[in-house]
């Protein structure tokens, strides 16, 4: 008895409850509101391959964002920007024409305004400021193309070459925001052959084909065993028995034995150098460099920041007179990880090396003096594991 005298009351308020939810349905808050009004006062700033639009936005409290509709390349691209900002960034254009865009304002319940009709003209985009700048000449073992990007768009740079058939096909693609910059494709044949260069940004507006016929120059990698230690006064001396020759012995472990020796350095005079002979007299075209690797891979005393020295007649005083400065380079982590974590990209770096390409003009000269300037982690004192040079033989 007492229990049905709880019951009934706790059934009842139970149905009462249900019926309420039932009755109250969630939805839009602002259901029953208009669509908000447009946008207002529109202002149009020409850019690189966008447009940046700024406005005023309408005076309604349900407004949550403003979107724009263009058509580019044939596909309706729509841009949106939110109720805290009264501007938006229109990118992608591939061209210099006059582009038709609608705003709109909409609101929570997804009400569009009525649309706002204007008329756009970016700036010239990095996919054509970069075709227009291509040079692709004939380089050691290929062909190595330059460009610019001021805008610094993002850009893949596609080089092509005939394959035995005679088709087409991609020898090399290039990721750049830089500036400006260069790469090349090698491995070819002293023999004539077709090369081909296009630009494309990451959506997908492509410029024009660059193609031209080049004869890429002879290139082979120099003798190691010619290799001479060549001892001038300031150079930094070996440490802990890691001499210099170990660095060109050949000898590459691909991070399975850090402590295969190569050639290390004690603190002492910062920056450091130390002088070899490559046996030969040589225009050289590119320089490929091994650091000690695993779990040491871009850390400790591995090179980081690095200057190439070339000379015919070094001074015996070991000064730097006659020496002429071939390039500068920076071991880069693809990855980005912190020091200590290394990802697989990381590790199959350090095992292939990492490669420098000689600007194009480099004298040819037969001694070497590697400037360090900087290690991964600061430490005042380097190694290096192992090295390589490719290039001609001067006659």
């Amino acid at each position: 008895m007492n229990m049905q005298k709880y019951f009934l009351p706790v059934f009842l308020g139970c149905c009462l409850f249900l019926t309420a939810c039932k009755e109250n349905a969630i939805g839009p808050f602002d259901a029953g509101t208009p669509a908000p009004g447009p946008v207002s006062n529109i202002t149009v700033e020409p850019l690189p391959g966008a447009v940046k639009l700024t406005y005023k936005l309408p005076a309604d409290k349900n407004l949550l964002y403003v979107k724009a509709e263009v058509e580019i390349n044939g596909e309706i691209r729509e841009t949106k920007a939110s109720f805290y900002q009264n501007y938006m960034e229109i990118q992608g254009f591939g061209d210099t024409t006059a582009y038709n865009v609608n705003i709109y304002a909409v609101s929570r319940s997804e009400k569009v305004s009525e649309p706002v009709h204007i008329k756009v003209k970016p700036l010239m985009p990095p996919v054509m400021e970069a075709y227009a700048s291509l040079d692709l000449n004939a380089d050691f073992g290929g062909a190595t193309v330059s460009f610019e990007n001021s805008a610094e768009g993002e850009l893949n740079i596609i080089m092509l070459t005939k394959d035995k058939a005679g088709d087409w096909q991609t020898a090399d693609i290039y990721y750049t925001q830089k500036p400006a910059g260069y790469f090349s494709v090698r491995g070819y044949d002293t023999l004539s052959r077709e090369f081909a260069v296009y630009v494309k940004d990451r959506w997908d507006n492509r410029s024009d084909t660059l193609v031209k016929e080049l004869k890429p120059i002879f290139e082979k990698q120099l003798d190691r065993t010619q290799f001479r230690e060549y001892v001038l006064p300031t150079d930094q001396a070996p440490a802990w028995g890691w001499v210099m020759p170990n660095i060109w012995d050949g000898i590459i472990v691909n991070n399975t034995n850090v402590d295969k020796p190569g050639f290390h350095t004690a603190p002492g005079e910062w920056p450091q150098w130390f002088t070899f002979s490559l046996g030969v007299k040589a225009k050289l075209s590119r320089f490929r460099f091994w650091q000690r690797g695993s779990w040491v891979a871009f850390t400790d005393r591995n090179i980081k920041k690095f200057e190439i020295w070339g000379s015919n007649e070094p001074a015996s005083d070991g000064s730097w007179e006659g020496w002429t400065k071939l390039l500068e380079g920076e071991s880069v982590k693809p990855s980005g990880l912190p020091m200590g974590e290394n990802s697989t990209e990381d590790l199959a770096l350090v095992g292939a090396g990492e490669e420098f390409v000689f600007p194009a003009g480099t004298p040819a000269v037969k001694y070497i003096r590697i400037k360090v300037l900087e290690t991964w982690s600061g430490a005042e004192s380097f190694y290096i594991m192992q090295v390589a040079f490719w290039g001609a033989e001067a006659k």
